[in-house]
């Protein structure tokens, strides 16, 4: 017998359109299948790789590596809280490293755990930056998105320096096809960049739909985060990103601290992924660590919690191309990379959430 709810819900989605109306118009739809997705990702991977290999892979890992690659996870947290809160600080805002911090390891759960967070990323965190801080979310929008424009040429400096070694110490074959590949992605991304420059209104109508995304996810569970990435806060954040840029642009010490900053956090995140390498018995590679990490984000376009399928993907081809470890094993990697880096800094936040709940304090999110 069909419960009266499923039966609803399924002549409703056929007399409207089908059922992925059905679940478009549903917010608790939405959520399972965001669920649905993730399950059949994992699921899958246990089921190529085996759930007995997996399990004896970690259980074999030696705990006080995995506890060091935690330990440079969270390290990169700092760094890069630090680095965001100094153009923060740049834009107008009267905020301590603590203060900020809080709000830094709010967003980064927000991001990490709902739908198409990384995809909203910049909203996410300026609403929950803008929690901690005096400043206004138009502004501290614009300081965030400065945060990942100055952010791009981190991520690529970084893996070019690492280019050398990997080519030297590598697989053959291996450095001329990643050198293809981020030849590849720097003409994108500066032509994008270009692009944006020139015709700002397709850029402005992604803000849009980035807001809206968030509205549908994060906006679910708060009201005020609703409000914040409201259409019309948009366009305000928009109109006020002139005044802010220009703030910014004057604070080039600011920029070029942020920048700085923003390597060490990949170092950091890089020696997270290198600790994992000899938690599970293979060399250290700190360079391929340095080259993978930062590329890998690019990967969180996939609008799936933590960016998942396609920050695993684009990791562990980068493992296989340079490490010459068989698929199998670099998704063990990545597994355990993700776990001891996503995982701890879900948990962090998780218990950062609950804490502010029970003490009586509004989640930062």
């Amino acid at each position: 017998m069909i419960p009266a709810p499923c039966l609803r819900l399924a002549v409703s989605g056929n007399r409207d359109g089908g059922w992925l109306t059905a679940v478009r118009r549903s917010p608790r739809a939405r959520r399972l299948l965001v669920v649905l997705a993730v399950c059949l990702l994992v699921g899958g991977f246990l089921a190529v790789v085996g759930p007995r290999r997996v399990a004896m892979e970690l259980a074999g890992a030696d705990p006080d590596w995995l506890a060091a690659a935690a330990g440079a996870a969270i390290l990169s947290l700092l760094i890069w809280s630090e680095a965001q809160r100094v153009l923060f600080v740049a834009a107008g805002a009267e905020v301590g490293p603590g203060r900020f911090l809080v709000g830094y390891v709010a967003g980064n759960f927000a991001k990490r755990t709902v739908p198409g967070g990384r995809l909203g990323a910049p909203a996410v965190m300026a609403y929950a930056l803008c929690r901690e801080t005096d400043l206004p979310y138009e502004r501290g929008l614009t300081a965030v998105t400065v945060g990942y424009a100055v952010g791009f040429p981190a991520a690529i400096v970084v893996p070019i320096a690492a280019l050398p070694l990997v080519t030297a110490t590598g697989t053959e074959g291996a450095g001329p096809a990643l050198l293809l590949a981020m030849v590849a992605i720097v003409v994108v991304m500066l032509g994008a960049g270009g692009l944006v420059a020139a015709r700002p209104g397709p850029a402005v109508r992604l803000l849009h739909a980035l807001a809206r995304a968030g509205r549908a996810t994060l906006g679910r569970l708060s009201a005020r985060a609703g409000r914040a990435m409201a259409a019309e806060r948009v366009d305000e954040a928009v109109a006020d990103a002139g005044e802010t840029l220009r703030v910014l642009g004057r604070s080039r010490t600011a920029l070029a601290l942020a920048f700085v900053l923003t390597v060490a956090g990949w170092v950091a995140g890089a020696l997270a992924l290198s600790a994992v390498l000899v938690a599970l018995g293979h060399p250290a590679a700190p360079a391929v660590a340095v080259l993978a990490v930062p590329l890998s984000t690019l990967g969180g376009v996939v609008p799936l919690p933590a960016g998942l399928g396609g920050v695993d993907a684009t990791l562990g081809t980068v493992l296989v191309a340079a490490l010459a470890l068989d698929p199998v094993a670099a998704g063990i990697v990545v597994l355990a990379y993700r776990l001891a880096s996503d995982g701890v800094i879900v948990l962090v936040g998780g218990l950062l959430t609950v804490v502010r709940a029970a003490t009586g304090r509004d989640p930062a999110v």
